[in-house]
């Protein structure tokens, strides 16, 4: 399971681009909400140097919330769930995916093998699995 905690350490590990906006992100979160142990977040592009980093928290009041950094600036972007009209999970030849569908059209897609470098996506398809259970949970 990938943990806030496991975030901290990682952005002090090495001192490049994507470690300083995890640095921000991490900050601001802890300025806006509690993070604990019941949060999942799902850390898209962490360790892809190429890509820009986005994080995904899943909240126990059935919020997801999106954190950004880019040019200096860090935005939380919160989306109610309630507002999920769709959540498909494939599991095929090309790993391990989750989409979600807003009732805004918006479409959030996680994708390990796309979202991460290999020897991390078996943690990431773990990480899709707990989103999964906690969208069934949610919505029953």
């Amino acid at each position: 399971m990938i943990t806030i905690n496991q975030l901290r350490e990682c952005s002090m590990r090495y001192l490049d681009s994507q470690s300083i906006a995890l640095i921000y992100m991490l900050k601001v979160l802890d300025e806006v909400i509690t993070v604990d142990d019941e949060v999942i977040v799902y850390p898209k592009n962490l360790y892809c140097r190429d890509k820009e980093l986005t994080l995904y928290l899943f909240t126990t009041n059935y919020q997801l919330l999106k954190v950004t950094y880019d040019l200096n600036e860090v935005q939380l972007v919160t989306k109610n769930l309630r507002h999920l009209i769709e959540s498909e999970y494939k599991v095929g030849d090309e790993g391990h995916q989750l989409i979600l569908t807003f009732a805004d059209e918006e479409i959030i897609s996680f994708h390990p093998k796309k979202d991460t470098i290999l020897p991390y996506v078996k943690e990431f398809n773990s990480q899709l699995l707990l989103i999964c259970r906690y969208l069934q949970e949610q919505s029953s």
